[in-house]
């Protein structure tokens, strides 16, 4: 269902209808978590001094939107869920990234890292995002402000080109929130030694713990 949105400050009021989650996240509570201005009714809201409310329910048509009407129509027809909203934008705000060059490779990772409570998402949305373009088909963009760390999954001493790439994006976007998670025995990529490579056997629970160790230290 989408969202309706209310912001006050003093007897200043401005409202946005119909919002889907996506827009709600993007152009409200991003910013607003951040601490940074959101832009509504033409107008800026600094959260230091502005109040927020976030209705959920029906989607509102012309009519009740008319002669200024359409938040007492929200409120009727809607529950507030201004804490569930942001607590869920919270937990979306805590997730880590993995890039891997082997589909196997990320799905172990994630698997591991996600039962050791480790929130992960699709390195394809964070690259979109980088990137500032959003993919033909699949995950929607999501913004860097949103991941607190990458892992950088070594399988080999010389990684194909693209993975290389991906990498560059994810060290210039996130500097020192990435981590180098190394499987097997060769050395990783002269580029990435510097960074302290966590060396990972996804049967020993001790190294595991230490890649969970470095990306919390990372994110400290």
């Amino acid at each position: 269902m989408p969202f309706h949105v209310e912001i006050r400050r003093s007897l200043r009021r401005a409202w946005a209808f119909n919002l889907t989650e996506a827009r709600l996240r993007a152009t409200i509570l991003q910013p607003w978590r951040r601490g940074q201005p959101v832009v509504l009714g033409d107008q800026e809201w600094d959260p230091q001094d502005s109040t927020l409310r976030i209705l959920e329910g029906a989607e509102l048509a012309g009519p009740e939107l008319a002669h200024g009407q359409g938040w007492n129509h929200a409120e009727r027809s809607s529950k507030d869920v201004t804490r569930e909203a942001f607590d869920r934008a919270a937990r979306e705000a805590t997730s880590v990234a993995v890039l891997a060059e082997t589909d196997e490779a990320r799905a172990a990772v994630s698997r591991h890292l996600e039962e050791l409570g480790v929130r992960v998402a699709d390195w394809a949305a964070v690259r979109a995002g980088v990137l500032g373009a959003a993919p033909a088909a699949g995950p929607r963009p999501v913004d860097t402000g949103e991941i607190v760390a990458v892992v950088l999954v070594v399988e080999r001493s010389e990684p194909a080109p693209d993975w290389l790439f991906d990498a560059g994006l994810a060290l210039g976007a996130l500097g020192g929130r990435v981590v180098v998670a190394q499987f097997g025995d060769e050395a990783p990529p002269p580029a990435l030694r510097d960074l302290g490579p966590v060396r990972v056997d996804l049967a020993d629970p001790v190294s595991l713990k230490a890649l969970v160790d470095r990306l919390r230290h990372a994110t400290a």
